[in-house]
């Protein structure tokens, strides 16, 4: 018997969707959900945008917990899942095409960390968030402290982190942990608007360019991101002024 798969690869038009798919809770067994060379296959055919869901009621519960002390007996073993997850997640942070989370229900710990590896996160106004590792007695693994505190400030970010409570959905749009709330049931279909919206008549390359502009503002130094920003421009404008001109 072919064993259901615990993500979803599919396309709709030019629009991608990564689907959760372990319901009802959409637990993750391992933290390396999905090899980088499956996804960035997917990605690879020419998609505008990511949208990354549950499947059900939930987006995720994070990782599944008899999983994970089964694996961590085997610590080099575990590290490796542990650092291949990091990899995953920090590939998706750096697509160069805009990647929303559209959340309902539970977006707890690793859960919670893929929502903030995305661009821009949705959420119903029945969803939930934390980071519960505390409570376990060890703290996001999958750099969720990190991108966490770039959204709320360190302050706020601690607090979530070490109190390990819930968080409702008004809350979290306080905190700018997601940047839109809609009513029941409407996450998905926030999403794929606002998808349509950003990506129609857009050509692929141009979408590429904004999405590395906006990555090199995080990473590079002013005159380095002037630099490039300034090359992309100039390579897009010609090109169009060509297309203009025939």
């Amino acid at each position: 018997m072919n064993k259901t798969p615990r993500i979803i690869l599919k396309r709709e038009k030019d629009v991608g969707w990564l689907q959760i798919n372990n319901p009802p809770e959409n637990y993750l067994e391992q933290p390396d959900f999905i090899e980088i060379a499956e996804l960035k296959n997917f990605i690879e055919t020419g998609i505008k945008a990511l949208v990354i869901e549950g499947t059900g009621r939930h987006f995720s519960a994070g990782a599944d917990l008899e999983n994970l002390k089964e694996q961590i007996k085997d610590k080099k073993a575990f590290q490796d899942h542990l650092m291949k997850g990091n990899n995953v997640l920090n590939y998706i942070d750096e697509l160069e095409i805009p990647v929303i989370a559209a959340i309902s229900g539970v977006c707890f710990g690793a859960g919670l960390e893929i929502a903030l590896a995305c661009d821009i996160r949705v959420c119903d106004e029945n969803a939930l968030f934390a980071f519960p590792e505390v409570n376990h007695f060890v703290f996001p693994g999958l750099g969720g402290a990190k991108r966490l505190a770039e959204l709320t400030g360190v302050s706020a970010a601690i607090e979530i982190v070490l109190l390990g409570d819930m968080i409702n959905a008004e809350k979290a749009l306080e905190l700018k942990i997601v940047d839109a709330l809609v009513k029941k049931n409407e996450a998905k279909g926030y999403a794929v608007d606002l998808v349509e919206k950003i990506t129609d008549n857009r050509p692929l390359k141009v979408i590429h360019a904004v999405m590395r502009s906006v990555n090199n503002s995080k990473s590079m130094s002013v005159d380095e991101y002037i630099k490039n920003d300034t090359e992309m421009f100039t390579e897009l404008a010609l090109e169009s002024m060509i297309k203009n001109k025939d």
